[in-house]
């Protein structure tokens, strides 16, 4: 999927391979699969919730096992790279 400039409500949204660009969601219920790329540029979220699923679930799950196993400051080290 490729949105411009559209308004999106109340609907469950999956990301991978989509582009949005200036989209508006409102109370939607996003998923991520981690299968190929999103891009998300200049849009607004209202209320919306996110499901991380299949590889992404599971690098969410070793990051959290990587932190509770002694790994924290690699973990600490790739979210403040995140926030640039």
């Amino acid at each position: 999927m490729i949105a411009k400039k559209q308004t999106f409500s109340r609907v469950r949204i999956a990301l991978d391979g989509c582009s949005f660009d200036e989209c508006r969601f409102e109370h939607c219920h996003f998923v991520f699969n981690g299968y190929m790329g999103v891009m998300l540029t200049g849009c607004s979220f209202e209320a919306c919730s996110w499901e991380f699923a299949g590889p992404a679930a599971n690098t969410i799950t070793f990051m959290t096992a990587l932190y509770g196993g002694g790994s924290q400051e690699l973990i600490e080290a790739t979210l403040r790279k995140i926030r640039g």
